[in-house]
């Protein structure tokens, strides 16, 4: 294994019956190259059955590119180069094409980041898993694969398992979609599971029970998991051993609880300094005091969507209040409004009923032109939301055109001190978003939101997909932009220790109804709300128990 610092050794694995479980996956010196550039070098680690490991490490660190070459189902330009992924045995970077088919999704199996992108959209969930069953020819019968199909679903605890068969992937949560990716997985009993991000961008109490949901399974069945993750909470929650990466290699392995508790390696200890924790205050009111009159007003705020006969209600009766200066936290469960909300803020959606007030001016009464120009958006995802066609420059002045500000000239000026302003090289106006990382791209956004000199920022959650090292720095920025602007931001995320850090006021959204609103700190150290005191439960936390035994795997 090469690694910058000795790696420490993992406590031997054993079974509850103390004896040593067999090896099922060995990686030796691992070596991924995309068109001459090393991706991932020299990593190695042993899986045994039964096994739980973790795989951290910032973007570009070479966790996923690891995790897609155990299944050697690396991207175009990607190759393996040197090493060894043995499964009982077998080398899988060796093996040819159709022998590593028939291990693929039988043996060793992998759960994507986004269900919604990996299941077929055209096909129920019913017809994928009766693929998944008879791809590898085991269950020949028909009413045998119906019925397996149902005791997946039934395992992973999806409700009412026969009857959501016939239903397409549209009809499920976002929760509910990732567990019939896991059903997928673990159609032929899989003996390694490997999950990459497999809980990114889903709220906290989701979060919890997908990562309960992978520990029953793996204690259970006895089915060896890694999981890759930028969230070392979830790591903590799940993971026994933990490998650390950076630059493509290992720079530190050993047991969750030892290398969290005492981390070797100072980039170990900079990611974890970076990771938000639930018991540190809050720190917005260094950053800005809010003034005392409302800048946006939101009063018994409704949307509804679809026919009269069969309406959808997303908010029910909204009312939240905004000061110049001031951050305000939105949490929630999926579904619960949130961004139907900072749509409605943005204009995007027309309200079903209710008033939204900016600088007192009712939207409708002529608030809204106001607020089309100084009530911005800041997307979740960044690569999505930037057009690849045009250039960062040409993205961050697109506002300054939509509004008529300046001639070619001054908006060239208002562009190089935007890019300068959110930490970027006003140089880099001409390149385009894939050649940005995703904080770089985040920044883009951000600067986009700028241009128009907006007083309101509605953070439609901007760093749930940042690993923490990068989400730090865009929470940074943020908290530097409004003690410099005097910004007004709404900010919406799943995270509540990084809502409590960066919040004055929690608004706590449920059902398309504010259940509570108070102060940061109150709100965390003393829900008044039952669903705010079960958000806060389900939030992972770093100081892990110590790691269970291993359990031996299932031969039922």
């Amino acid at each position: 294994m090469t690694a910058s610092t000795p790696p420490r050794t993992a406590d031997a694995p054993t079974t509850t019956a103390g004896a040593t479980p067999r090896t099922v996956l060995k990686v030796n010196d691992l070596t991924v190259e995309f068109d001459g550039t090393t991706a991932v070098d020299g990593v190695g680690f042993d899986l045994a059955a039964g096994d739980t490991l973790g795989l951290v490490g910032e973007s570009g660190s070479g966790k996923s590119t690891t995790a897609l070459a155990l299944l050697r189902m690396l991207p175009p330009g990607g190759r393996i180069t040197g090493g060894s992924v043995e499964l009982d045995g077998q080398d899988l970077a060796a093996l040819p094409e159709a022998a590593l088919r028939a291990l693929r999704g039988r043996r060793i199996a992998m759960v994507f980041q986004d269900p919604m992108s990996s299941l077929n959209p055209v096909l129920t969930v019913g017809r994928q898993l009766d693929e998944a069953l008879r791809a590898h020819g085991a269950h020949p019968d028909r009413r045998e694969r119906a019925a397996r199909a149902v005791e997946l679903l039934d395992l992973v605890g999806i409700p009412d398992a026969a009857g959501r068969l016939r239903d397409h992937p549209h009809r499920f949560s976002g929760g509910q979609r990732q567990r019939v990716m896991i059903a997928l997985a673990l159609a032929n009993d899989a003996e390694v599971l490997v999950a990459d991000e497999p809980t990114t961008a889903l709220d906290p109490t989701v979060q919890r029970q997908i990562l309960d949901l992978l520990t029953r399974i793996n204690r259970q069945t006895g089915t060896a998991l890694v999981v890759i993750s930028h969230d070392l909470g979830v790591i903590a929650r799940t993971c026994r051993r933990l490998l650390v990466m950076r630059h493509g290699k290992v720079v530190e392995s050993g047991t969750t609880t030892e290398l969290l508790r005492a981390p070797q390696h100072p980039y170990t200890r900079q990611l974890l300094a970076a990771v938000p924790r639930l018991e540190t205050p809050s720190g917005a009111a260094a950053n800005s005091v809010p003034g005392p009159q409302p800048l946006l007003t939101v009063t018994g705020l409704r949307k509804t969507y679809g026919s009269r006969r069969r309406a959808v209600t997303a908010l029910d009766g909204v009312d939240l209040e905004l000061h110049p200066g001031e951050t305000l936290g939105l949490v929630g469960e999926s579904g619960s409004g949130k961004s139907t909300l900072a749509r409605a803020l943005v204009q995007v959606h027309a309200p079903s009923g209710g008033r939204i007030r900016f600088r007192g001016e009712e939207f409708g009464r002529g608030g809204e032109r106001t607020a089309r120009r100084e009530v911005q958006l800041v997307f979740q995802d960044p690569y999505s939301s930037l057009n690849p066609r045009m250039t960062a420059g040409q993205i961050v002045a697109e506002p300054l055109i939509a509004h008529g500000l300046g001639d070619r000239a001054a908006r060239a000026k208002r562009v190089a001190e935007l890019l300068e302003q959110v930490g970027l090289d006003p140089a880099s106006a001409d390149r385009h978003p894939r050649a940005f990382s995703g904080g770089q791209r985040q920044r883009i956004g951000i600067a986009r939101a700028l241009a128009p000199e907006p007083s309101v920022l509605i953070c439609d959650e901007p760093v749930s997909a940042l690993d923490v090292s990068v989400q730090a720095q865009v929470l940074d920025l943020l908290a530097r932009l409004q003690r410099d602007l005097g910004l007004a931001i709404l900010f919406i995320a799943h995270d509540l220790a990084v809502v409590r850090q960066v919040s004055h006021r929690i608004a706590v959204l449920h059902g398309g109804r504010i259940v509570e609103t108070g102060p940061a700190d109150r709100v965390v150290t003393a829900p008044e709300h039952p669903y705010t005191a079960e958000l806060l439960a389900a939030v992972p936390r770093l100081d892990p128990a110590p790691a269970p035994a291993l359990t031996s795997r299932s031969t039922a």
